[in-house]
């Protein structure tokens, strides 16, 4: 026989679980334990217990998005209301230019774009130079245009150092907001660009990094390593730069002018 006490825990334990799903509980006509009243035959002051909680979010990994899609097939990414894109989820959907859509509450289907991590910029022009860029790079780029930033593309010829004195050039004669010079390496261009008066490098690593130059020496030129970096952080951290926010106040901003003015 089935111990009784251990019978009644296991029923408290059902009973918990249905009550956090928002199932009511009633007595049974036997009297022999609790069960679940269909809502139907609920009593109307009692329709707020069924009342569905706000449904968990659910985070969609790239892996995860690649699996859907695989089994779906075509370019459409179908998420529900309580669904959520990881940002290398997002990274995928920019990659495969995939197309969005969220379930309405009505059980259609609406579009919609990816989440968005910084909201549209309205700012001046950035200057682009790329080297050797790859998929990632392009989608990018693609990316910056759906977020509204304008771009000039000052990559002419093969010559990575030729393009960046070009770049540089333009970003201290004020051609453009900013610049970005985005590489498979950042070391060299770091260098070459530190020796150029008016221009004040960043190296991107992160863009809580990025933030920080903005704000204490006005950085106006962003190094990326595209051979290092994820398609989320390299647009996360353009994005600060065409954000603007550049300041060049504090003794750091002081010594700086003092050293360009020598």
């Amino acid at each position: 026989m089935v111990d009784g006490e251990l019978v009644n825990k296991v029923t408290e334990q059902v009973v918990r679980m249905l009550r956090q799903r928002g199932v009511a509980i009633t007595p049974a006509a036997s009297g022999s334990g609790p069960t679940a009243a269909p809502a139907a035959s609920m009593p109307t002051g009692l329709k707020a217990e069924t009342s569905a909680s706000p449904a968990k979010k659910v985070f969609i990994t790239a892996e995860m998005l690649a699996h859907r899609l695989a089994a779906a097939g075509g370019g459409l990414v179908e998420l529900a209301g309580n669904e959520v894109l990881t940002p290398n989820a997002v990274d995928l959907v920019d990659q495969r230019r995939l197309i969005v859509r969220r379930a309405s509450g009505a059980g259609t289907s609406s579009p919609s774009a990816a989440p968005q991590t910084t909201p549209p910029c309205a700012c001046g022009v950035i200057g682009i130079i790329t080297h050797r860029p790859d998929e990632k790079v392009r989608g990018v780029l693609s990316a910056l245009g759906r977020e509204g930033v304008a771009v000039r593309d000052f990559t002419q010829g093969d010559c990575w150092i030729t393009n960046l004195r070009r770049l540089c050039q333009a970003v201290a004669a004020g051609e453009v907001a900013a610049g970005a010079a985005i590489l498979p390496y950042a070391a060299d261009a770091m260098v070459l660009a530190g020796k150029v008066k008016g221009v004040r490098p960043v190296q991107g690593t992160r863009t809580e990094s990025v933030a920080a130059a903005l704000r204490h020496f006005g950085a106006n030129l962003l190094v990326l390593e595209h051979a290092f970096s994820t398609h989320h952080q390299m647009r996360a951290m353009l994005l600060a730069l065409a954000g603007g926010g550049r300041a060049a106040g504090g003794a750091l901003g002081a010594a700086l002018v003092e050293l360009e003015r020598a």
